[in-house]
């Protein structure tokens, strides 16, 4: 039951374009970041081609290539902005129309006239929306490598573990605001009020949770190598405390020592204890999610407006 639940939500997903435009945006933002990291590295290679020229015409060494000081990886550092500015975005999308169109449609009213288990339902709709979001990434990771493989001329075993282990946080990363609006579906009426919800939960933990636990500017909380900009105060060392809890900030961290392009180094268990909120939101939710749709009332179908 839970794989024709969830092969029925790929099918409403693929003829409703949902996972054809997250595929297709996302895969745009990776070639994106891939030829911004192009241009960059051509603009330095340029500029140190002629400073070779001008010092051997005065007689001097010259210094090493700048390029091949900076991380492998470091042309695609734009994504870990990307993914929780768009990919976020998309992934409420995603699971608010896993459970929005049973709501409005009485299809849940239908289903549930029989005798099914609703945490077989839950499993089937979550596994919809998590094996959507890993193909997304999948292919992700491909235009990713093939752009390092064009920009780097080679691509090693190291580059491309870094490089799935970058994309499978990325998953679990995608996978709670998956469940976040799902969880919105159920707990609002309307369903566009569902999907205002959802994101407004989606600028909570964006933008102003990174304000309050590291004292960021709103433009800066997109930026992971960027420092505080105030931790003297003493409301930002009350809410620094809370940083550790903070996925979005967790995320870009972890991401970035994958990478391998911030500028600290830390153990892979201190990289592994990063994570570890993203998990536990997932668990969470996804208790959360089958706690409110055992309870839910499908005799009451929700609105569209």
């Amino acid at each position: 039951m839970i794989t024709t639940i969830a092969g029925h939500e790929l099918r409403l997903l693929v003829r409703q374009r949902t996972f054809l435009a997250m595929l297709g945006v996302l895969g745009v933002m990776t070639a994106l970041a891939g030829v911004l990291g192009w241009s960059s590295h051509r603009t330095i290679v340029q500029v140190y081609d002629q400073a070779v020229i001008l010092l051997a015409s005065q007689g001097k060494p010259a210094p090493p290539n700048p390029f091949t000081l900076k991380p492998s990886l470091s042309l695609l550092s734009n994504m870990v902005v990307y993914i929780p500015l768009i990919g976020a975005l998309l992934a409420l999308i995603v699971g608010h129309h896993a459970l929005a169109d049973d709501q409005t449609g009485g299809v849940g009213r239908l289903v549930f006239s029989r005798p099914l288990d609703r945490r077989i339902y839950v499993a089937g709709k979550v596994a919809a929306a998590t094996a959507v979001l890993g193909a997304v990434m999948v292919a992700s990771f491909a235009i990713s490598a093939a752009a390092l493989l064009i920009v780097n001329r080679r691509i090693g075993t190291g580059d491309l573990s870094r490089l799935a282990g970058f994309f499978i946080v990325s998953w679990l990363y995608l996978v709670v605001f998956a469940l976040i609006g799902m969880v919105a579906v159920i707990i609002n009426r309307r369903n566009s009020l569902g999907l205002l919800t959802a994101t407004g939960a989606w600028l909570v933990i964006t933008f102003i949770v990174p304000q309050f636990t590291s004292g960021l500017t709103p433009s800066a909380s997109l930026n992971p190598t960027t420092a505080p900009a105030s931790t003297s105060q003493a409301f930002f060392r009350a809410t620094a405390r809370v940083r550790p809890y903070s996925i979005a900030e967790q995320y870009k961290e972890a991401s970035a020592h994958i990478l391998a392009t911030s500028q600290s180094t830390e153990s892979v268990w201190h990289t592994a204890l990063r994570i570890s909120p993203i998990v536990g939101a997932v668990l969470v939710l996804t208790i959360a999610l089958v706690v409110l749709i055992d309870r839910h009332d499908y005799s009451r179908s929700a609105t569209n407006e």
